[in-house]
């Protein structure tokens, strides 16, 4: 019985482990574009909320976002 325990508690100490590091993933894009602005936002912007998904374009940094060609948003200043 105490394996078994074991072996439960070890599976489930897994499975949070793999979905914290999933989280984090998709937490690291915090920036977001659109393929005819040539503004960047926090993904939680009222203006990044209105792109559609379509036309979003991620990034990881903001140097990345500046290296591409995109300024920051005047509202929610990146």
């Amino acid at each position: 019985m105490f394996r078994n325990l074991k072996r439960q508690t070890a599976f489930i100490l897994l499975v949070l482990v793999t979905l914290l590091m999933t989280m984090s993933t998709a937490l690291a894009t915090t920036y977001v574009g659109s393929v005819n602005s040539d503004k960047f936002h926090y993904t939680y912007c009222r203006y990044a909320k209105r792109i559609y998904d379509e036309n979003k374009v991620y990034f990881y940094s903001r140097d990345e976002a500046i290296n591409s060609g995109y300024v920051p948003c005047k509202v929610c200043c990146p």
